[in-house]
């Protein structure tokens, strides 16, 4: 009889040991969890501070020349009357301007969203999704340079408010090639895709990690070659 009861014991404390088990390791689980959570959280944070992450920058030039018109060139009647003008002045009026501008490409991180980093503490790998690579022009304030000048006898110089016009010409012009030549923005973008993922690779590298990267609205990395 006693041994009778203490079989019947036995197996009657066997379901509240698997309990107990089973519940160790759900908590262990979400300990786990929440750990690769605030890792997660703790990259995103770095990461998006840096708000925005300029990679790659394009020079983009531009010439133009300052001449009078000639009647050959000339449109309206007043266009028409400054070229008969010219014609009888002494000497010459010309010059020859270039502009500089530059295209940049970046990444705004402010954009990085939180489940586009995942944590994975057990192969210490981290990926990352970031935002799409966008352009800008830069370099307005730039001067324009004066490659050539030549103005004698009875020409007038030329003076600040004609070098302002050009420069708003060259500006506009270098603006409108870029943006009808889808060239210019792969070329960059591919640049700064590549210079993103060697950033992030090598920040990464520093702390243990491998570093997965790819970028919204692409489903692969961009090759480093």
């Amino acid at each position: 009889m006693p041994a009778f009861i203490t079989i019947t014991e036995y197996f009657r404390t066997q379901p509240m040991n698997q309990t107990l088990i089973t519940s160790l390791l759900l908590a262990a689980m979400l300990l786990a969890g929440c750990h690769r959570n605030d890792n997660s959280m703790r990259f995103y944070s770095e990461i998006k501070s840096v708000d925005k992450l300029v990679l790659a920058q394009m020079t983009i030039s531009k010439m133009a020349t300052i001449d009078d018109i000639s009647l050959s060139e000339a449109k309206g009647m007043k266009q028409t009357a400054d070229a008969i003008i010219n014609t009888m002045k002494i000497g010459d009026r010309v010059a020859a301007y270039s502009y500089d501008t530059y295209l940049t490409a970046y990444i705004d991180l402010t954009e990085l969203e939180p489940a586009g980093i995942t944590v994975d503490e057990n192969n210490r790998v981290i990926s990352i999704i970031l935002p799409e690579i966008r352009t800008q022009f830069a370099g307005r304030d730039l001067p324009i340079r004066e490659d050539h000048y030549r103005v004698t006898g009875l020409r007038s110089a030329i003076d600040a408010k004609e070098r302002a016009a050009i420069k708003e010409r060259m500006n506009e012009s270098l603006k409108a090639e870029v943006t009808g030549n889808p060239e210019f923005n792969d070329r960059i973008k591919a640049e700064a895709r590549r210079k993103a993922v060697t950033y992030f690779e090598t920040l990464l590298g520093n702390r243990g990690y491998n570093a997965v990267i790819s970028f919204k609205g692409t489903l692969t990395s961009p090759s480093k070659s």
